[in-house]
């Protein structure tokens, strides 16, 4: 395993606003190109391994593809007191779902490098999820855990890091 210094996200707390959020979700109006990181193979790219342990991840990642639409990446390890799953959905429109299945007090709409996005927690939490808009039906979703209740900024620095290892940002 490479030795990496390891840093710790910015201190940052997510508050929901005193109102809800839109009716409809925000358009994604620069689309990003994901098919780079189509692949069971590729997948765990889209946040790299020294990004990783920079950031206090296990490396490397452990990818899965559920579909040909659907792959996702683990850097899970029992005794990590951070751990992430990001997924890669190709064919589906996230940001609509999170709308529709969701209350409209229960996510915040933010700005993820440029790019639309909800969280659907706030800090301190030990875990959150973060679901970001690329495409049309194709976006990004990660979900993170923290012990020390700073989840969502791990969720927010790593959602920043693949847009823009995806050429945004």
């Amino acid at each position: 395993m490479p030795s990496a210094t390891r840093s710790t996200p910015p201190t940052t707390t997510t508050t929901f606003p005193p109102t809800p959020p839109p009716a409809e979700p925000p358009p994604v109006t620069r689309p990003l190109d994901p098919s780079a990181y189509a692949t069971e193979g590729t997948v765990c790219d889209l946040l790299t391994d020294p990004q990783a342990i920079e950031l206090g991840m296990p490396s490397p990642g452990e990818s899965h593809a559920i579909s040909e639409t659907f792959l996702g990446c683990n850097r899970l390890h029992a005794l990590a007191e951070r751990e992430v799953e990001y997924n890669l959905w190709l064919d589906n429109d996230l940001l609509e779902e999170v709308f529709s299945r969701n209350k409209r007090g229960d996510f915040m709409v933010v700005d993820v490098a440029g790019q639309p996005a909800v969280i659907k927690s706030a800090d301190p939490a030990q875990v959150c999820h973060v679901t970001v808009g690329l495409a049309s039906r194709k976006g990004i979703e990660v979900m993170a855990t923290d012990d020390r209740g700073k989840a969502c900024a791990l969720a927010m620095t790593i959602a920043e890091q693949m847009v823009r290892n995806l050429g945004g940002g």
